[in-house]
């Protein structure tokens, strides 16, 4: 533990502060006096870590929208869902905060190399099903501590579970492929084999609000599983997927150009007559020009090239004679 620069004293300060107890304006502590111990934050590196993993939040408020759409299209209500800050806690605190009742399930999402723990709560489970299949309302609705759960409560977990997993792979996509698997399912926490119940593990809480009645529904991730993914988790940025066919653009233009359609319009003549004339103009009327023998082509507007109009197979055609000189070179 180092000393901060600031608590130094200078060559001077030290000798102002030497004088002041030499000559008893500054009284020495003589240990009577009570002391107070300043808390060192332990979690300060584990924070910090985290901090460094702002894509977090992004594929996070990404799962809350798929999630509120998949429970919509599930059981038919409407329902908001809000992905809340990411936090590091201990996992023992947070399996002896679980609710009882309350389902554990046991979750393996490869690469993360270990199991996570996706927790629904009871009370959760209770108004589902009331609100899908009828009954009691869920807000009122009295649970008492260790009641043992449902069929169809488990069974409204076993649905909910997989509609949470295939809404997480599609929100890590674009950092992460993830392969999502439910693997077990527990209810009480003291059964589940954990490796080591001190570790540091990454809350994903994510609230849930139907017909004006609010829960939870918590994904608790050791934080061992995402340090070998921190460095793809370091950007808010999408990942761009990689476009398909050659990356030679040269070469994809050149093969492109020949399907391109041109306009191409050729000038015959051009005359001049006075308004008089024009409005003199009727059906039937006649304008005298003189036709010459060679016209202009344009393609696209621009002049291309200068022939001899005539007729080819029944169709009128020209006559390329010369070539211009383009005002530019495409092969440049």
């Amino acid at each position: 533990m180092s000393t901060s620069s600031k608590e130094i004293l200078s060559e001077g300060e030290l000798d102002a502060l030497m004088e002041s107890v030499s000559s008893g304006d500054l009284p020495l502590d003589d240990g009577s006096g009570d002391t107070q111990c300043r808390p060192f934050d332990f979690a300060t590196r584990e924070q910090s870590l985290l901090a460094q993993m702002p894509g977090l939040k992004t594929v996070n408020e990404k799962h809350a929208l798929g999630l509120a759409r998949g429970i919509r299209e599930l059981f038919r209500m409407p329902v908001e869902v809000e992905a809340r800050k990411v936090d590091l806690v201990r996992l023992d605190d947070v399996l002896h905060a679980i609710p009882d009742p309350s389902l554990i399930n046991v979750v393996r999402t490869l690469p993360l190399n270990g199991d996570s723990y996706l927790v629904i709560s009871g009370e959760l489970l209770s108004f589902l099903v009331d609100q899908y299949f009828g009954g009691t309302s869920g807000s009122q609705r009295k649970r008492h501590p260790g009641n043992d759960l449902t069929p169809t409560e488990r069974r409204i977990n076993e649905v909910l579970a997989t509609r949470f997993l295939l809404t997480l792979q599609a929100a890590w996509a674009d950092k992460i492929s993830l392969t999502a698997e439910l693997v077990s399912t527990e209810s009480n926490p003291e059964f589940l084999q954990l490796a080591a119940v001190n570790e540091w593990a990454a809350t994903f809480t994510f609230e849930l609000t139907i017909a004006g009645w609010s829960s939870v529904i918590e994904w608790v991730v050791p934080y061992a599983l995402l340090e070998p993914v921190r460095q793809k988790l370091a950007s808010t940025a999408t990942k761009v997927p990689a476009r398909q066919g050659s990356a030679d653009w040269e070469t994809h233009i050149r093969g492109k150009l020949p399907t391109i359609e041109l306009e191409v319009s050729a000038a015959f003549t051009s005359g001049t007559v006075s308004i008089a004339e024009i409005l003199g103009l009727k059906k039937g009327s006649i304008i005298p020009l003189s036709g010459p023998n060679e016209v202009l082509m344009y393609v696209e507007g621009s002049p291309f090239c200068s022939g001899i109009h005539g007729a080819f197979n029944g169709n009128k055609s020209v006559k390329v004679t010369e070539l211009l000189a383009p005002s530019f070179d495409i092969t440049e």
